[in-house]
């Protein structure tokens, strides 16, 4: 039957993901809008990335910047991100003032809410692991304000506006 051919055998088949280090150094990126003015301290922001693997419950991505400052302030970082340096270096500074110095190869978990300063240097690649819920949180299109409602008619015995919230068409052709 069908569930024994190869053909459908390979198509279910889960693999591991290598994550090469070499190779993500040199991995293609696409652009990505810049940070937000209102936390970018110094430099200009020129992001990149591309996203590995994306299941379910996990986001794997890879992320490159040039060297900026940023200022994480409250409510800090949006989620729990697990860091690999793949290149450059990565300079935290927490709310009490402490330095956190990393260099490419090291790996660093940074907890949802920390505050503090992000400070990349040059050539700045990382590869960072979220939980999908939270990659998909931080995406989302902010939601559109309310319609006003449009008057559509008045009411043939009080003349009062009738009016409809979602501009659809109710009244005959």
């Amino acid at each position: 039957g069908f569930a024994d051919s190869p053909e459908h055998a390979a198509a279910t088949t889960i693999v591991p993901l290598r994550l090469d280090a070499a190779a993500l150094k040199d991995s293609a990126l696409t652009p990505r809008p810049p940070v937000p003015a209102h936390i970018l301290l110094s430099g200009a922001s020129q992001p990149r990335s591309t996203v590995l693997f994306k299941s379910d419950s996990l986001v794997a991505v890879v992320f490159e910047e040039q060297p900026i400052k940023l200022a994480l302030k409250a409510p800090g970082m949006p989620y729990d991100e697990f860091v690999h340096l793949l290149d450059g270096t990565l300079i935290l500074t927490d709310a009490t003032g402490k330095t956190h110095e990393f260099k490419a190869g090291d790996s660093l978990l940074i907890p949802k809410g920390f505050t503090g300063a992000w400070e990349t240097g040059t050539n700045f690649r990382e590869l960072a692991l979220v939980t999908r819920k939270d990659w998909d949180a931080t995406r989302r299109a902010p939601e559109s304000p309310p319609r006003a409602p449009t008057l559509i008619g008045r009411c043939c015995f009080s003349r009062h506006p009738v009016y409809r919230a979602d501009r659809r068409r109710i009244l005959p052709r």
